[in-house]
């Protein structure tokens, strides 16, 4: 063999160790590469959400769609201490933070669904008086008359003043040969104007009873008969009471039996009959029912309907 076809030989056998050599290079340059993209994935791996991970963070199909609005409930509305961010694992909507707080009243937020104690703003209601409490109202309750002897007589006797303010002065009077004892009306009708439900408590006066000359209003007791005569021209037809001249004419027969539409609460009637006509006497004019159900004003014609209105004897 020549010289020259040694070297020949030699040359080829360095050329094909030369490709080898550079195509496992790029092999292991290949692996290596591959080796790091797989460790690259395995890092970020753990970021990646499954599916179940995903419906409960976003409310997918997966819980039903349930999700959904107690998620959006936690992210805006401040959660109880104590209980967790999330809705509830089993995707039912609940979640600890939920459901209870977004339907319950202010009130039941700020006591647990009980009724407020001591020591809040809501004041407590006033005990009032109740109109058993005067006595003297269910007084000499007697026959109906259609007459008497004619002529009104003041009854004797005084009161302190009741309430505070300007002083109003009243006389009570009965007209003569009335069956009863003309007392007992005095007294029904000083209890009730000295209530403080009455028209002194609204107007801010004092009331007063006297018995001598000159008093700021009068209250009698007439038999229908002297109703009609000293009323004209007003029709009181012998069944109704009127105002005239100061004096607040209380027809007998409405004070013994009232009327029917009260259904027997003869109390009521009379404490109405009584603060109407001296409602007149102060200067008020009638009004109507404010609306059905609600208590009939004073100043309402309580004896001819009541409107719709509960019966009323009361200013306030």
């Amino acid at each position: 063999m020549s010289p020259s076809s040694g070297n020949s030989d030699r040359s080829l056998r360095e050329s094909r160790s030369r490709r080898r050599t550079g195509l496992a290079l790029l092999l292991g340059l290949v692996v290596l590469a591959a080796g790091t993209g797989l460790l690259v994935v395995d890092r970020q791996a753990p970021q990646v959400l499954t599916g179940d991970d995903a419906g409960s963070a976003t409310g997918g199909a997966q819980s039903g769609g349930s999700g959904s609005g107690s998620a959006s409930a936690t992210a805006t509305a401040p959660q109880p201490s104590g209980d967790g961010d999330a809705p509830d694992s089993g995707g039912t909507g609940g979640g600890s933070g939920g459901g209870d707080a977004s339907t319950a009243t202010p009130a039941e937020e700020r006591t647990g669904g009980q009724p407020e104690e001591e020591g809040t703003d809501t004041p407590a209601p006033q005990d009032r008086p109740s109109d058993e409490e005067l006595p003297a109202v269910m007084g000499s309750v007697e026959d109906e008359v259609d007459e008497a002897g004619g002529e009104l007589e003041v009854v004797p006797g005084e009161s302190d003043p009741a309430g505070e303010g300007p002083r109003t002065r009243y006389t009570v009077e009965v007209e003569e040969g009335l069956p009863g004892d003309a007392a007992d009306f005095a007294a029904a009708v000083e209890q009730i104007l000295a209530d403080e439900r009455g028209w002194r408590g609204e107007d801010g006066i004092s009331m007063q009873r006297v018995d001598g000359e000159h008093p700021d209003f009068r209250v009698a007791l007439a038999a229908p008969e002297t109703v009609d005569r000293m009323c004209a021209p007003l029709q009181t037809m012998g069944r109704v009471s009127c105002t005239t001249n100061d004096r607040a004419i209380i027809n007998q027969n409405r004070w013994v039996s009232g009327v029917e539409h009260f259904d027997g609460d003869l109390r009521t009637y009379r404490i109405y009959v009584i603060n109407h006509e001296v409602g007149h006497a102060l200067g008020r004019g009638h009004v109507s029912c404010p609306g059905p159900g609600e208590p009939a004003p004073v100043m309402q014609q309580q004896t001819f309907g009541l409107q719709g209105c509960e019966p009323n004897g009361w200013v306030q």
